[in-house]
């Protein structure tokens, strides 16, 4: 059942003007001080979000009309189209499917999707309208990025071998990207979706909205995804791009899936014992200060499926 819009006309158009100068700050960090604005654009949908539970679907769609006004204003059409694809599609979409009781994973997934499908639409619309090549559009803005990182070392004063290292690693990162961009649109809008559904969750008790969805500790993915593993990890042993870069970015979605079960595994884990907080927040540290171990933990997500290391082991009396 949809929940009833809380407060006056006239505090849900309150919510609505500090929703739309919320999301639009949050955005215009993400476009004004990027990498340092990363996660205040992953943050964005949450004003238009939250005020779909709280003050109702019109307060959320008038936020995100709002946003998509202000940052064309300010920065371009572009900007707030980029807005649109990344964030209001998620603020529009998820939680309307929270509404219908699909749950946390599905709801998701499905916004994930949808995401993913307007963005081949936009692509499409940009091929035909103007008769270039999308794909290429996206290679040029990859290049463009990387060659102004570039300049950004060079400005900073390093020089000579050091220089020459940072461009061939700039270079190595490029290709990857380039080969990867389809994996890192879609990993983009699961963390979207995922962070924005977080905080929801947060706010549902202190802002007394329902919100009926799982603990985090219990995800887990379907388990036939890991067929979908093993035929993405052999397809990577062809010799043609044609089958190695769709596998590539298939195995990258699915690495990010089974690190998220694998984190749950952890968590539920962690939860059983004293000073659980702590606990975590050290795991969180030393995911952050070593990305490596994020391997380790994609690991357990997967041999999860077999070994169910959340029941708790009741140990046998010798």
């Amino acid at each position: 059942m949809s929940p009833q819009p809380q407060g006056t006309a006239g505090v849900r158009l309150a919510a609505a003007v500090l929703g739309v100068l919320g999301s639009f700050a949050l955005f215009a960090a993400y476009i004004a001080v990027p990498p340092a604005g990363l996660i205040s654009g992953l943050l964005a949908p949450f004003p238009a979000a939250f005020s779909r539970f709280k003050f109702g679907r019109g307060t959320a769609v008038t936020i995100i009309l709002g946003t998509i006004a202000l940052l064309t204003s300010l920065f371009g059409v572009q900007t707030a189209i980029l807005y649109l694809l990344q964030c209001g599609m998620v603020a529009l979409i998820m939680p309307e499917l929270l509404v219908r009781g699909l749950g946390a994973s599905r709801s998701i997934a499905w916004a994930t999707a949808a995401g993913l499908g307007i963005c081949s639409m936009a692509a499409l619309a940009v091929a035909v309208t103007s008769g270039q090549n999308p794909h290429l559009l996206a290679v040029k803005e990859i290049n463009d990025s990387i060659t102004h990182a570039i300049s950004l070392y060079e400005k900073a004063g390093i020089k000579g071998e050091e220089l020459d290292l940072v461009k061939q690693s700039m270079a190595m990162a490029a290709g990857l990207i380039v080969k990867i961009y389809p994996a890192l649109i879609t990993i983009a809008l699961i963390a979207i979706s995922g962070l924005n559904l977080a905080l929801l969750k947060r706010s549902s008790s202190r802002w007394n909205f329902e919100l009926r969805i799982g603990d985090f500790k219990d995800f887990r993915n379907a388990q036939l995804l890991v067929w979908l593993l093993i035929v993405a990890g052999f397809a990577m042993l062809a010799d043609t791009p044609v089958i190695t870069v769709p596998a590539l970015n298939v195995l990258a979605v699915l690495a990010v899936l089974y690190f998220l079960q694998g984190l749950a595994v952890i968590t539920a884990v962690l939860a059983r014992q004293a000073f659980s907080g702590i606990l975590k927040a050290a795991l969180y540290l030393m995911l952050l200060f070593q990305p490596y171990l994020s391997a380790l933990v994609a690991i357990i997500g997967i041999f999860d499926l077999w070994g169910d290391f959340r029941t708790p082991r009741n140990q046998e009396n010798l």
